[in-house]
Order: C-alpha cells, then sequence, then structure tokens
C-alpha cells in the first residue's frame, strides 16, 4: 500500500482539524486576493494604451502587481487544496511555494531599498500605467486633474477626461445653465498625502498579509509533522498487526 501521500480522516481529524480549517481559511482568502488584483490587472490592461507595451520590459507596476497577484492566487488555490485535503504531498508543495514567495517577497523589499526608490516614483509609474477609469476614481475623490494639472495635456492628444471639470449650476430668473470649469490642480500631491495621512492602515494591511503567511508557514510546518508521525504510527500498527497474523497463523 502506497503511503507516501496520506490524507488522514477520522479519528485523526479530531486533533489536527481545526489547524486544517484555519490553513484553509488564510488560502482561501488569499486565493480571492490574488483573483481581485489579477481581475484588477485585466480590467486596466484591457482599458488602456498599456496592452501595446506589455511586453516591452517597461512596465515596472504593472508587472509588480501582476506578479503579486500570482503570488497570492497560486498559494492560496493550492494552500486550499491541501489544507482541506490533509494530502501530506500537497502541504510540501504548499510550503515550499510560500517559501519562495515570502522570499521573492522580501526580494522584491530590498531591491526596492538599494534602488532607493521613492514614493513619488511609485506613483508617478503608477499613474502613467493604469487606465482612465482609475485616473477618473482619483480625479473625482481629490477634486484634481492629471497627475501634475491640466498642464501635462497641453502637448499631447490626449483627450481630458469628464473627471476633470467641476460642473457649476447657474439659476437665473429665465433658466438653470450648466457650466463647466477645468480643475486646476494635479493629483500627484493630494494622492501623496492621502497615502502619508493613511500610512499606518496601509502599513497595517501589508503587516497583517504577511503575518497570515508566516501563519500558513507555522501551521503548514507542524500539520506536516502531526501527518508524517501519525503515518508512521499507522506503519508501524499495520506491520506489528502483519507479524501477529504470521505468527497465528505459523501457529
Amino acid at each position: 500500500m502506497d503511503v507516501r501521500c496520506p490524507s488522514l480522516f477520522g479519528r485523526d481529524n479530531k486533533v489536527i482539524g481545526w489547524m486544517r480549517h484555519v490553513l484553509t481559511a488564510i488560502s482561501v482568502f488569499q486565493f480571492v486576493v490574488g483573483c481581485c488584483l489579477l481581475g484588477y490587472m485585466a480590467w486596466v490592461l484591457a482599458t488602456s494604451i498599456t496592452v501595446s507595451r506589455f511586453l516591452s520590459g517597461t512596465l515596472i507596476f504593472t508587472y509588480s502587481v501582476i506578479g503579486l497577484g500570482i503570488v497570492f492566487f497560486t498559494t492560496g488555490l493550492v494552500g486550499w487544496v491541501a489544507g482541506a485535503s490533509e494530502s501530506l504531498c500537497g502541504l510540501r508543495l504548499y510550503l515550499c511555494i510560500l517559501l519562495l514567495a515570502v522570499a521573492t517577497e522580501i526580494g522584491g523589499l530590498l531591491a526596492l531599498n538599494i534602488l532607493q526608490t521613492r514614493l513619488d516614483d511609485i506613483l508617478i509609474n503608477g499613474w502613467a500605467e493604469v487606465n482612465q477609469g482609475t485616473r477618473n476614481i482619483v480625479q473625482n475623490k481629490f477634486n484634481c486633474c492629471g497627475f501634475y494639472g491640466p498642464k501635462e495635456f497641453a502637448y499631447t492628444n490626449y483627450p481630458i477626461s469628464n473627471s476633470c471639470y467641476d460642473t457649476i449650476q447657474e439659476v437665473t430668473a429665465e433658466a438653470s445653465i450648466a457650466s463647466q470649469t477645468l480643475k486646476q490642480s494635479g493629483c500627484g500631491a493630494p494622492l501623496k498625502f492621502w497615502l502619508d495621512d493613511n500610512k499606518a492602515v496601509w502599513c497595517s494591511v501589508l503587516a497583517v498579509f504577511g503575518g497570515l503567511q508566516l501563519m500558513s508557514i507555522v501551521l503548514c510546518i507542524h500539520i506536516i509533522h502531526k501527518l508524517k508521525d501519525k503515518t508512521g504510527y499507522k506503519k508501524t500498527s499495520e506491520k506489528r498487526r502483519l507479524h501477529n497474523e504470521k505468527g497465528a497463523y505459523s501457529l
């Protein structure tokens, strides 16, 4: 009987069942986050001009978000399946992928630190690569136009979106007249100030994701040891039972 990749249920499930459920829940959450990131980037690429430059090797922000989405999607999916089935081979695969993902994330953070990448550089690259729908959301929220202001449209053929205009209703004795005025402030400064003001929030979110990954590693290692111990115990019990049966037959 092949017991290299066992899946243990029944009596053993009472001992390690809660860990399996926690690991599965974390994996499902990571899978959903990965799907959201990949879905958002698919929408961005499908509705912007950056899709034509996708293979150019210059879309650093796009590649980073897609890579992060793939990491969460893959680790979440493998962890979901491995945690739900308690397969020893699946858990080992999940642990390897998770360790590789954490090492990649740490390497990316070190690369940003070595290259001395500032928040301004990330915002500029991100603004240049996202689609107009994302820019409209930011422009409506911060009441701004463009990254530096409407002057960046002066020497380009890009149309100015309606989100760059403020609509003013002028009521007269005869009729109500709607007029539009162009917003003069850029979105770069208020977006940076908003990120600085909410630094505690998004740093906490990143810390939660990192903590969940570390928790998954610890749970996965613990479950693997539990399964190995129980598998070894079952092997010993089966050998002892076969030995007793052979002894009984010989008598």
